[in-house]
């Protein structure tokens, strides 16, 4: 899964990369890349509500087997209410590092 985040050493180039790294057609795992409520809104479930409703939509059309993020360590405790599992400190460092990384393994229900 790791070399499924992988950029390619040469992705600052126009053109596209003949690189087996990054995004995968094939690949199970889908990356959530952003989740954002407004200040003024936050503490009010709708993070909490929103991120439910797409665990349950992608578990019901089989779309992965699993859900991956990074979360700051301050939202560990967030995520880890909604199912996913902390998989400890993250090699990622951008945005100033403090990542963890989190999985949520899907329950892929039958339609």
């Amino acid at each position: 899964m790791d070399e499924d985040m992988e950029v390619p050493d040469d992705w600052k180039t126009s053109g596209t990369s003949s690189a087996k790294t990054g995004h995968r057609e094939e690949g199970r795992t889908i990356a959530v890349h952003s989740l954002a409520v407004l200040p003024s809104l936050q503490n009010q479930g709708l993070g909490s509500t929103l991120l439910k409703a797409f665990i349950q939509r992608m578990e019901y059309v089989q779309a992965a087997d699993r859900i991956a993020l990074l979360a700051h360590g301050e939202l560990v405790k967030f995520y880890e209410k909604l199912g996913f599992e902390n998989k400890g400190s993250s090699k990622a460092t951008f945005g100033g590092g403090n990542w963890v990384d989190m999985v949520l393994e899907l329950k892929n229900n039958q339609k």
